[in-house]
């Protein structure tokens, strides 16, 4: 019994060192095919950060849809060399044909509208030699528009603005940024347009100046584009300030004080004389301590003491006579009234009473 186990023993020892020597004789085969793959073939199974560790990425930019741009740092490899780029949407890859340089070395490719796709994927490569790198874009989502032009404001009323523009690609595709700001503001403010190519402003001040611009990118109806288009050159309106009295010429200004002072010297002249005038026809005014005067030098003429004119005084002289009427007075008689010659009896004076109208009979026939 014990010959029989330790038969069986050595048997399976045998066994064990057959399988080791198998399980060495597969390894050192795939040890000896290893260096014969090329490097190539190591880079696709190696991750994409290893095999692309010293080429630039690609970056590329659709402009307006009309061409394309594609550009890699060329200086970014310890010794710089030319790059080559192959790309393709499903066909078999194409190399470029038009290369962008930075002096001597390239620097990226440039495509026309014909090789622009940008609904289907976009892939390029990088190739150096011993390297490439593969990349893979949505070009829908790097297209950058033109930036709107023709900014036109308009006046609506007196207190409303509307702002149009012109788009060189599609309204529907683009959305767009109005900024504004009035000579009194120190930052923008921005309002958001889809589609349309006006923007109204209400409530507007037309003393204040207004400063308007646009930019456009891709909306999510065609693309998610990120990028924004250069701004719009900038259109103002408004600033109408309170004109300002202009300034008189020289000739006015001399004219004006000339005038005013001949206008004075004139005035003075009139009053002058209007006293000389007053003084000839207004009597003087008797003063109570010159009386002696009119008593002794003028023997009581008092229009030559109070120094009116000899011609005024006649013609303050009444130029008409009047009848001279004498009246009497006789002492009345006891009973009776006398009778004045034609029967008139004469009635006695008063001071209070007129005399009784004198008439007398008509003699009869």
């Amino acid at each position: 019994m014990k010959v029989k186990l330790r038969s069986q023993s050595k048997q399976s020892t045998t066994l064990k060192m057959l399988l080791l020597l198998a399980l060495l004789g597969v390894a050192m085969s795939l040890a000896s095919l290893t260096p014969q793959r090329s490097q190539d073939t190591m880079a696709d199974f190696l991750p994409m950060s290893t095999a692309s560790a010293t080429l630039p990425n690609v970056q590329c930019w659709v402009f307006n849809v009309e061409f394309m741009n594609c550009t890699w740092d060329s200086s970014s490899g310890p010794q710089p060399t030319n790059l080559t780029l192959y790309y393709w949407y499903r066909d078999p890859p194409k190399e470029c044909s038009q290369y962008l340089f930075a002096g001597a070395i390239t620097s990226g490719c440039w495509f026309g509208r014909e090789d622009i796709d940008i609904y289907n994927n976009f892939n390029v490569e990088l190739r150096a030699p011993g390297r490439h790198f593969k990349q893979e874009m949505k070009l829908q989502d790097l297209v950058i528009p033109w930036a709107p032009d023709n900014l036109t404001v308009y006046s609506m009323n007196d207190s409303q603005l509307e702002l149009n523009w012109t788009s060189s690609y599609k309204a529907m595709c683009l959305q767009h940024l109005v900024q504004y700001k009035s000579d009194i503001d120190s930052s923008w403010t921005e309002q958001y347009v889809h589609q349309r190519q006006q923007f109204g402003l209400p409530s507007v001040d037309e003393h204040k100046l207004y400063t308007f611009r646009v930019r456009s990118r891709f909306r999510p109806y065609c693309g998610n584009a990120l990028q924004w288009s250069q701004w719009s050159p900038v259109v103002q309106w408004g600033g109408r300030r309170p004109r300002e009295r202009p300034s008189l010429p020289v000739l006015e200004t001399v004219l004006v004080p000339l005038g005013l002072l001949t206008g004075f010297i004139f005035l003075v002249t009139m009053l002058t004389r209007l006293e000389r005038v007053w003084v000839i026809l207004m009597p003087r005014i008797p003063n109570l301590n010159s009386l002696d005067d009119l008593l002794t030098t003028h023997q009581g003429n008092f229009s030559t003491w109070s120094g009116v004119s000899k011609g005024l005084a006649e013609s303050l002289q009444p130029d008409y006579s009047e009848r001279l009427c004498h009246v009497s007075e006789l002492p009345p008689k006891a009973g009776a009234q006398s009778e004045g010659p034609g029967g008139c009896p004469n009635s006695q004076h008063s001071p209070y009473w007129a005399p009784p109208p004198c008439y007398s009979p008509d003699p009869e026939p």
